[in-house]
């Protein structure tokens, strides 16, 4: 069984596009699949239209909170009710091409790894439409600190399509708490952890309009979201990592 969560805020002009396009390829490819949408604070009609798709599909769930949970925390909430032998996330904005998606689900499961992630800056990945220079420098240097700080040898951590077997997300689980822009890091820093065989596959990759990323405002959050994960998973500073001191350190930083 595929289990697939698409975590969602704010996504009128996008959802159902993305989940019936997930949803036609699966029916066509796999006997047992479940769609789990989680929306989280949406002040739109993305949960309603996920409720209508709900009512003709079966095999698509929801999940709804009302207030924000961010991307990290509503994978998390999904992750938790999948039932699926391989279960993974895509983002809203059904940037990864779905033939990107089948090449990714394939390689997980006839290769004898315990995930796949998806990456837009491997040699043989495409990258289609615009985005800005600057978004790239951010983005490129963004994977160079995560190499310094956890010596994670992805050329992209922060693509939003990754599968795993679900041991692996059992494994895991437990001990993910970050819910931002780290939440990618801190979910591969905890399979390398463990040991687990984590391979990253170039897919054709599209810029999607609408984007609710405001790159001046979350570059700074996800320099001090990958900085406080690195104080929280450092052994001799994990006292601090967990002490309500750290929670307010963060929070004041994020503010900058």
């Amino acid at each position: 069984m595929i289990s697939v969560v698409i975590p969602a805020y704010n996504e009128e002009e996008r959802i159902e596009n993305s989940v019936l396009e997930l949803y036609s390829y699966l029916d066509n490819n796999f006997n047992d699949f479940e769609i789990i949408v989680v929306t989280n604070g949406c002040r739109d009609r993305t949960p309603e239209i996920v409720k209508n798709l709900i009512d003709e599909r079966p095999n698509i769930y929801h999940l709804n909170f009302k207030n924000e949970i961010g991307k990290g925390g509503a994978i998390i909430e999904g992750f938790k009710v999948a039932r699926g032998d391989i279960v993974g996330f895509l983002d809203a904005d059904g940037a990864t091409h779905i033939k990107s998606v089948d090449t990714l689900l394939n390689f997980l499961i006839n290769n004898g790894i315990d995930g796949v992630i998806a990456s837009r800056w491997l040699p043989d990945a495409k990258r289609i439409g615009y985005d800005s220079k600057l978004r790239v420098i951010a983005s490129r240097s963004f994977n160079i600190l995560v190499k310094i700080l956890f010596q994670l040898n992805f050329k992209d951590t922060q693509c939003g399509a990754k599968f795993f077997k679900k041991h692996v997300i059992k494994k895991v689980l437990p001990e993910l708490g970050l819910t931002d822009w780290a939440f990618d890091v801190d979910l591969l820093y905890r399979m390398k952890k463990y040991g687990f065989k984590i391979v990253e596959v170039p897919v054709i990759w599209e810029h999607k309009d609408g984007s609710k990323f405001d790159l001046k405002r979350m570059s700074v959050r996800m320099l001090f979201s990958i900085i406080g994960l690195r104080i929280k998973t450092l052994p001799y500073l994990s006292w601090f990592g967990k002490s309500k001191y750290a929670g307010w350190l963060y929070q004041q930083l994020k503010k900058l």
